[in-house]
């Protein structure tokens, strides 16, 4: 194959081009004479060169894709978009993609194995690294940037398109190719670190929808430059017989990617909608009554014709009890499927009815009483007022609920859970506001949730200042949940190490220490051995090691 025929493309246009379209409708005139004019100023030959040059394997591109990798994980595990666009800007990836597209537009096989070998190095690179940063981060929460590329459909096929002809258009014009490059390096990078993300914690379904995703926009990327160098006259001189195979080849990769994607797209749809149609219907039941809806969640089966969970709770000032029947019905009717209903009624009472009602009886016997009475019973009344806002107004994290009763002078209130709030930041505001009311009882209920494990250091197992004071917060909750006995869970290194987990084990003295702090607050416990398994070995010997000196108290199932 000779260099005219590897560019493939006329340095000139042929002179007789519009005697042979002079009979064609004049618009596909000018548009073919506008195509020739393009191609006539494009020099094919340099574009093609240096084409070449940046798909190539080097140390540069594989040091700057661990780099970019790197950045762009830390951001999803940050959830981070800011972090995530640096990671694009230093992304090598639009070299090789490029290199692909425009040896298969001009049939160039040497070249195309030069792309194909350098993309499947640097997704490898790419891969190892989040794999490695996950692997070792104590920070490994399932994030909202790392959901969103998990699940690819129709649009993010259509985003890879766009961003493949803007990079051809750039490399072949030679102008913008870094910020087009940023725009290939999203499509890409990001779903490569949640497919690393994915196999590291185990995640296997997360793995594969970005790997999915990854490949869907390597492939629509590279297929779109390939149209967009044939559109400007690369390859323009093969025959027939290769301008069919090209041409159907990008029409079927582009519509086996089309339908999964397309049916994706469809089912995110048909699931936005029943949430937003759930959501609206919550209330139905409670017709007359002002109610608030929190922690609203549905779950759709991903197999099977089996039924939408849909969960909520609902802050409410009165039961409804046929609520939860009501609303499936509803909804089942609606979306001619079966819907379980689970609805968590929390009743909230702020006295507000009573207090009117307590007005209103004044103003109608205001003319009968003595005045000195009717302003005392206004004035009290005012000031119940006052205090149920100032104590709403006190509490600083979120609220589930509250009951707050100015005639008993008692407030209880229902923690919502907060990130980053402690068990011991929710007993110093119970204890804060009790002295600021001290002519009121102050209750403060923390959220339920797992405690953090008691820390011991080196071979002792007497318990510490600092231990001391985690078990009176944990008593504290306790009581607060009224619960009354515990599991104190020692974490045992190896499945086989049960049969010598013992008394004598310093687990088990450190596990004793614990309970018998605990029993002197009267709460009654048991001391457990419990060995987790990942499946990995080696991160089970990861967990062992971290957790061989934490004790778990944790509120029994009973």
């Amino acid at each position: 194959m000779t260099e005219t025929e590897i560019q493939g493309a006329p340095q000139n246009a042929p002179q007789d081009a519009p005697e042979r379209v002079r009979k064609k409708p004049e618009w596909r005139r000018r548009m073919r004479v506008a195509r020739w004019r393009g191609i006539r100023e494009i020099h094919h030959k340099e574009v093609v060169e240096y084409i070449r040059g940046e798909g190539e394997l080097t140390g540069r591109y594989i040091f700057m894709t661990v780099m970019s990798c790197g950045i762009a994980i830390l951001g999803l595990l940050l959830s981070s978009p800011a972090v995530i666009i640096g990671a694009m800007l230093i992304s090598p990836l639009m070299g090789p993609i490029m290199l692909m597209g425009f040896s298969l537009a001009i049939l160039d096989l040497a070249a195309l194995r030069r792309a194909v070998i350098s993309l499947a190095i640097g997704s490898a690179v790419a891969l190892a690294t989040a794999f490695l940063i996950v692997f070792v981060s104590p920070l490994t929460e399932v994030t909202t940037e790392i959901l969103a590329r998990t699940r690819p459909n129709f649009f993010d096929l259509l985003v890879a398109v766009f961003s493949g002809f803007a990079g051809g258009y750039a490399v072949i014009h030679r102008k913008g190719e870094t910020i087009v490059g940023v725009a290939i390096a999203t499509a890409l990078m990001p779903p490569l670190a949640v497919t690393g993300y994915g196999l590291a914690t185990g995640h296997f379904l997360f793995a594969g929808g970005a790997f999915f995703l990854f490949m869907t926009n390597l492939l629509a990327i590279a297929l779109s430059v390939t149209i967009l160098a044939r559109f400007y006259g690369f390859g323009e001189r093969h025959s027939p017989k290769h301008a069919a195979w090209q041409n159907a080849l990008i029409v079927s990769v582009f519509l086996a990617l089309s339908i999964p994607l397309g049916l994706s797209l469809r089912d995110i749809a048909y699931e936005a909608r029943v949430r937003d149609v759930a959501r609206e219907a919550m209330a139905a039941p409670f017709e007359g009554l002002e109610v608030r809806i929190s922690d609203f969640d549905v779950t759709f089966p991903r197999a099977g014709d089996h039924r939408i969970a849909v969960r909520a709770t609902v802050l409410t000032p009165e039961r409804v009890p046929a609520a939860e029947a009501q609303l499936a019905e509803q909804l089942s009717e609606r979306f001619r499927r079966s819907v379980g209903v689970t609805l968590d009624q929390l009743i909230i009472d702020d006295d507000i009815g009573s207090e009117r009602a307590r007005l209103a009886a004044v103003a109608e016997s205001s003319f009968g009483a003595p005045m000195r009475a009717q302003m005392a019973q206004i004035e009290a009344a005012a000031a119940d007022r006052r205090t149920d806002r100032e104590l709403r107004a006190a509490f600083p994290f979120g609220l589930a609920a509250a009951d707050i009763n100015p005639s008993a002078r008692r407030a209880v209130f229902s923690a919502a859970p907060t990130e980053g709030v402690s068990l011991s930041a929710f007993r110093r505001l119970e204890a804060g506001l009790q002295r600021n009311y001290a002519d009121w009882e102050i209750r403060v209920d923390p959220p339920k949730a797992e405690f953090a494990p008691l820390v011991f250091s080196g071979d002792g197992a007497d318990l510490g200042a600092g231990h001391a004071d985690a078990i009176a917060d944990i008593v504290w909750a306790l009581s607060r949940w009224s619960v009354k006995a515990v599991d104190i869970v020692v974490f045992l290194p190896t499945a086989n190490a049960a049969a010598s987990f013992n008394e004598a084990s310093i687990g088990h003295r450190r596990a004793s220490a614990i309970g018998a702090e605990l029993a002197r607050s009267g709460v009654a416990y048991t001391i457990t051995g419990e060995f987790r398994t990942t499946g990995n070995a080696a991160q089970d010997r990861e967990v062992a090691l971290r957790r061989a000196n934490e004790i778990l108290i944790r509120p029994s199932a009973d």
